[in-house]
């Protein structure tokens, strides 16, 4: 088994094989043939078979608990939803699916995944070694598993996702500063990835992957996002002081 540790920080380091690089607000790029997830448009909840068909390029299966799989908006106690961006200190999200627009206004934010005590597992047609998402409110109970058949070809945690994200607010903090886009590359293929948690939930949205044609990249944030980035960090320490203090 292999475990993914090496770090790309979000200032444009040049990426290796076998590498885990994370930011709070800035997607992954794409190029060559990309596999987007789409649900925007699937039903909520679990598919009554629970599986989301096999579309060509991928199928989805769900083991999860009643009210968990594909989800939308939040639910106090059961799942929150990802942050994509922060915009006059609200909380942005994506309106669809990878490489969608943003709001502030969570009705309007797009379907997600969300596991519960549980896993959802993506298995792709085709061998592929690049995976994005964005990966909500962190926590060190989440775990992402990469297959090939029966072996596992790689395995990134929660605790690793905190750890090389530049700014990240605290476990499972479900505000802005404790999400962040995650993108994984491996060496050697995988044809599933298992996305699991032992205390709800594991919740992410804005899913992709690619084959070895095809590359991926975090582009460098201008000076002034940095700016606005260290201030909302800034911003969200002193109301986790703040609420702690209380």
């Amino acid at each position: 088994m292999k475990r993914i540790f090496s770090l790309l920080l979000i200032a444009g380091l040049p990426a290796f094989a076998d590498v885990v690089t994370a930011s709070l607000y800035t997607p992954a790029l794409g190029t060559g043939t990309l596999v987007p997830i789409v649900l925007n448009g699937v039903g909520i909840g679990v598919p009554s078979n629970a599986t989301i068909p096999d579309n060509g390029s991928y199928s989805v299966t769900f083991s999860v608990p009643g009210g968990q799989g594909v989800v939308q908006n939040a639910s106090s106690g059961n799942y929150a939803i990802p942050v994509a961006g922060v915009k006059g200190g609200q909380p942005e999200h994506l309106t669809g699916d990878y490489g969608s627009n943003l709001t502030t206004d969570p009705s309007q934010s797009g379907n997600y995944f969300s596991t519960g005590v549980g896993s959802i597992t993506i298995a792709f047609d085709n061998p592929q070694y690049w995976f994005a998402l964005l990966w909500g409110s962190i926590d060190v109970y989440n775990s992402l598993t990469f297959n090939n058949g029966p072996t596992i070809t790689a395995t990134v945690t929660g605790a690793e996702a905190q750890n090389l994200t530049s700014g990240f607010v605290s476990n499972g903090y479900q505000g802005w500063g404790g999400s962040a886009y995650v993108l994984i590359h491996t060496t050697d293929p995988f044809m599933s990835v298992t996305a699991s948690s032992t205390s709800p939930s594991f919740e992410f949205a804005g899913v992709e992957a690619a084959g070895a044609e095809s590359n991926f990249s975090l582009p460098e944030p201008s000076a002034a996002f940095l700016t606005i980035l260290m201030a909302g960090v800034v911003l969200a320490l002193a109301g986790l002081l703040k609420r702690k203090l209380a």
